[in-house]
């Protein structure tokens, strides 16, 4: 039991630290993201997942990178033709956090290059991929 309260503490508190999340979607209407350069990444595994769950239309437009990317890959998605995706190392890499946590969201060939060489691009750096590549890459998309 006292382990189970502590491992209640702990997620209140993490999810208490998630200081930069999206708001809820509208029903009936197309959820737009632009210029979004990520952020705490568990900030965005959550607000994927209510993207997910709520499952209506979410337009990627203007540009998007860093944490963000892991959204290019829901099944409600649209990348406007003239987006910009921007990949680069994260910032805390240990065991399965870090590139190989933001790597499990991606697919295709978006997924070989980001293991072979965007997730070495320094965290201060970005490698941007235009929506037409990244199609291209990922025709799931």
């Amino acid at each position: 039991m006292m382990i189970r309260a502590g491992l209640l503490i702990c997620v209140a508190l993490v999810l208490a630290s998630c200081t930069d999340r999206r708001p809820a979607p509208i029903r009936g209407e197309a959820y737009i993201i632009k210029r979004d350069v990520g952020g705490q990444f568990i900030s965005d595994e959550a607000d994927r997942s209510m993207l997910k769950r709520w499952g209506g239309p979410v337009e990627i437009r203007v540009y998007c990178a860093s944490a963000f990317v892991i959204f290019t890959t829901l099944r409600n998605v649209c990348i406007a033709p003239d987006a910009k995706i921007g990949f680069h190392s994260s910032d805390v890499n240990v065991g399965f956090v870090g590139n190989p946590q933001m790597a499990k969201y991606l697919r295709g060939r978006i997924k070989q290059q980001f293991l072979a060489e965007w997730q070495f691009v320094p965290n201060t750096d970005i490698h941007l991929v235009s929506a037409r590549d990244y199609v291209a890459l990922d025709p799931q998309t």
